[in-house]
């Protein structure tokens, strides 16, 4: 009997951790498609001449926008889905989501920087 409720015990908490690294395999997958959309317009906003100010200023706006879109519909439809597993989800996501901007961001302005002559 003690053997029998042990092994269920173990069964149950196998299958909340399967889960629980199901949504943060998720989370992370959410974080880099919510970074998709700011990458495009850092992309575009870069290609554009330095008169365009404008210009420049609305695509990083637009880009930002679309990417708490994507991040947030992410974030209810795992609160919708899968509620036990949200902190999980949330944390992997942001992690993702700032580490990709920061490490983007980082490469652009300081390693590929093109020499001056």
């Amino acid at each position: 009997m003690l053997f029998s409720l042990y092994s269920w015990r173990f069964r149950q908490e196998k299958k909340e951790s399967d889960q629980r690294d199901m949504l943060i395999v998720l989370g992370m997958l959410a974080g880099a498609l919510g970074f998709a959309p700011l990458f495009l317009s850092l992309r575009l906003s870069r290609r554009s001449t330095s008169t365009q100010a404008l210009t420049v200023g609305l695509y990083g706006l637009a880009g930002v926008a679309v990417s708490m879109v994507v991040l947030i519909a992410c974030l209810i439809a795992c609160a919708m889905l899968a509620r036990d597993g949200l902190v999980a989800f949330v944390a992997a996501e942001a992690a993702v989501f700032l580490v990709s901007t920061i490490a983007y961001v980082v490469y652009k302005n300081v390693f590929a920087v093109r020499k001056r002559k």
